[in-house]
């Protein structure tokens, strides 16, 4: 799991540190160019957190906000609707005995996941790989500190070109074809194929 190490040792050496946020904390300026994720940064985080909707974790340095994501309990539901990638991702999965088995048993067609409800960087600190970082820190800390089980990161990646190829380039993968025109793209990434990386 190869990637850029400029904000990690950022906090390393002090000069970045994360922070989680709460309702009292004054968060520092931030501007990431999209008007809706600053607008939620400032004026939804904090509600999410109050009524316990998702958690925001930030990365500041002395003067500004340098990034920050949020997350949110999710389910992926499998069904008609899936698209066939998906199905032979999740094929080769159960193609573990054990795993058909508890599938078998248990009649599971929801599968826990987490999902990113938002990821930004500020605009001076973009394309130095910062987004990369932090996405590969989440699938970390649920490959190791997975408290009550998450089998898949997810997100609902706006359609632009530019989110769509970033995640793409990270593993994720489409959910369904059938949200190719709408606002925002349904993806995954499968931690099950990722712990023995770790």
């Amino acid at each position: 799991m190869a990637y850029s190490t400029k904000l990690i040792q950022g906090v390393r050496n002090g000069k970045i540190k994360v922070v989680k946020l709460t309702e009292t904390y004054d968060i520092k300026p931030f501007d990431c160019g999209v008007s809706d994720l600053n607008e939620f940064l400032f004026q939804d985080a904090k509600t999410y957190l109050k009524y316990l909707y998702s958690t925001t974790f930030l990365f500041e340095n002395q003067d500004k906000t340098v990034a920050y994501y949020s997350l949110l309990n999710d389910v992926l539901t499998i069904n008609s609707q899936c698209d066939k990638e998906f199905d032979c991702e999740l094929s080769e999965i159960i193609a573990d005995k054990d795993y058909a088995f508890l599938l078998e048993m248990k009649g599971i067609s929801l599968y826990p996941a987490v999902k990113i409800g938002r990821l930004a960087v500020d605009k001076d600190f973009q394309h130095h790989g910062f987004g990369t970082e932090i996405l590969n820190l989440i699938i970390i800390s649920f490959l190791t500190n997975n408290k009550t089980g998450c089998q898949f990161i997810t997100v609902d990646a706006l359609n632009n070109k530019e989110t769509i190829k970033f995640y793409e380039n990270n593993g994720f993968s489409f959910v369904t074809l059938n949200d190719y025109n709408k606002q925002s793209r349904q993806m995954y990434k499968n931690l099950i194929s990722l712990k023995s990386m770790i």
